[in-house]
């Protein structure tokens, strides 16, 4: 899933992030995709100034990842679409973990180190799950345009 941040006013994502973290203290956030991603697929095979067709909200969602596309296409381009999608689901992990840190009660607990980020990818085709660490201190919040 593929999260906003906070100058995107994604309500919804803000919610669900600040009420865990600020009233239950969660210590951990795991952010995971997953191999043959619809939405990335969605994302990926959508062309950059194309009309939104009939499904708006959908559309409006996965372009949250526009960034991770445009990482992917300008790294791996010369790549099959499916290899290219599965980068870009990795990307996407990578984005939404940065749009993460937009909101300014998750960052500052990143900061003190009461609060981990890791992001992660299931691929259930190979039976394999990669798992990672966000390095804070080089990870910057992504603005969406």
């Amino acid at each position: 899933m593929i999260f906003g941040n906070l100058q995107t006013q994604h309500s919804g994502t803000g919610a669900a992030m600040e009420y865990p973290i600020t009233k239950l203290n969660v210590e951990n956030i795991l952010v995971i995709d997953h191999s043959r991603c619809g939405g990335i697929e969605a994302l990926m095979s959508t062309e950059d100034d194309a009309a939104p067709n009939k499904s708006v909200f959908i559309e409006n969602w996965v372009k949250i990842g526009t960034p991770a596309k445009n990482r992917i296409n300008q790294k791996f381009g010369e790549l099959s679409f499916e290899e290219q999608c599965t980068h870009c689901e990795k990307e996407a992990v990578n984005i939404t973990l940065g749009n993460l840190l937009s909101y300014p009660f998750l960052r500052e607990r990143v900061e003190k180190g009461t609060l981990a980020l890791r992001g992660a990818h299931y691929d259930f085709v190979n039976g394999t799950f990669e798992l990672w660490e966000l390095d804070v201190k080089t990870t910057p919040a992504f603005a969406f345009s």
